[in-house]
């Protein structure tokens, strides 16, 4: 007698049945992967990405759980859309002035193809973000790193002096990344009105919602202006969505179009609802800034008890000077459960320390004494 096969039946001679697990479809050397053990780790103690030990807030979280909904839908005709206008209405442009890409190194590498695909040449801070640096160095140009000043300051009067006839853009990372310094918004104001004439001047502004100086300013009311002038920003940061990948960039609608023209694709449905809802979540933005700053003055005090130098950083992270070199400290601090930043060449024996949960302080300080010690 022929037995009916039940769906169920066919699972499980399919071995497909979930039962805490997903069966990878890779033939023989298929292996369960494991879907509902899932917790955050937070040892060994990662002070090393910049990233948000926060989030993603709740509201993202519970927003991105609802747009699996949307999972089968391209999203470049609705929800691209709708954060395009959300995003213009917070920089006062208009939507054609948005570019967003998967995370703002997207955004970052499209400008460098952009400009630099038939050659010239890249003027930038240094140490500084070199995505764009790396990126357009691939593509054959050259890059003209100027190294910081004593306050760890972007030399702007050095950076004007390197550019040249071949000169395609200026990289400038405002607060900059590693040293968390800021530029003084009227002293950046000058420098970009009087070098947007001879290329584009970029101004990654990555860690823009961490800064408490009131001498800051962002530089999109030039963009507003229609300068030469092109703003990037990130959900990787405050907004804790480092793994969903959202950027954006602000600019002359003619500038969107030719990158847009490059960019190579659309971010997924997900990130899109997640950057919108975080967006509105100002509480936790607040939380995170307040959060960071609290960790910031208990590594300040640690340092300064400790005579170690650093720079007031404007970020979520503190650059300062370890005395030895930055392999040998990271390693000791790795052994004792914290992650440190990588080198920073010329400045081999500082670290770029990300902050941590408050909470989470004392292992660092511990581990920190130990390794100086």
């Amino acid at each position: 007698m022929m037995k009916t096969l039940t769906r169920r039946d066919w699972l499980r001679q399919s071995g497909l049945v979930l039962s805490g697990s997903i069966v990878a479809a890779s033939g023989a050397l298929a292996r369960p992967i494991k879907v509902n053990n899932y917790k955050k780790i937070r040892t060994p103690i990662r002070m090393m990405f910049n990233e948000n030990p926060y989030g993603p807030s709740k509201i993202a979280r519970m927003v991105m759980t609802k747009a699996f909904d949307e999972g089968s839908l391209y999203a470049h005709n609705g929800a691209l859309v709708e954060l395009k206008k959300i995003l213009a209405d917070k920089e006062g442009v208009t939507p054609d002035h948005i570019i967003i890409g998967s995370g703002s190194r997207e955004v970052l590498n499209v400008t460098a193809l952009h400009y630099l695909y038939n050659g010239g040449e890249v003027v930038a801070n240094y140490p500084g973000y070199e995505t764009l640096n790396r990126y357009a160095e691939g593509l054959g140009a050259k890059v003209h790193r100027i190294r910081v000043q004593e306050d760890m300051t972007p030399d702007l009067a050095k950076l004007e002096q390197a550019v040249n006839s071949k000169t395609k853009l200026i990289n400038i990372c405002n607060p900059n990344n590693p040293t968390g310094v800021a530029i003084d918004a009227k002293t950046l104001e000058s420098f970009c009105r009087k070098m947007e004439s001879k290329c584009l001047v970029f101004v990654d502004e990555a860690y823009n919602d961490y800064v408490m100086d009131p001498g800051y300013r962002s530089m999109n009311y030039l963009v507003k202006e229609g300068l030469n002038v092109m703003v990037t920003r990130t959900f990787s940061k405050i907004h804790a969505l480092a793994g969903i990948r959202v950027g954006y960039g602000v600019a002359k609608p003619e500038i969107i179009r030719n990158l847009e023209s490059k960019i190579t694709g659309t971010v997924n449905i997900l990130g899109l609802r997640a950057a919108m809802a975080s967006l509105d979540d100002k509480s936790f933005q607040q939380t995170s800034r307040e959060k960071n700053l609290e960790a910031k003055e208990i590594v300040y005090d640690i340092l300064d008890k400790a005579g170690r130098q650093y720079a007031k950083s404007e970020g979520n992270f503190i650059f300062f000077h370890t005395g030895k070199p930055i392999e040998q400290f990271k390693a000791n601090m790795e052994r004792k459960g914290i992650l440190v930043g990588r080198p920073f060449p010329p400045f081999n024996d500082w670290c770029r320390l990300s902050m941590a949960r408050p909470n989470e302080m004392h292992k660092f300080k511990t581990a920190f004494q130990k390794t100086m010690s």
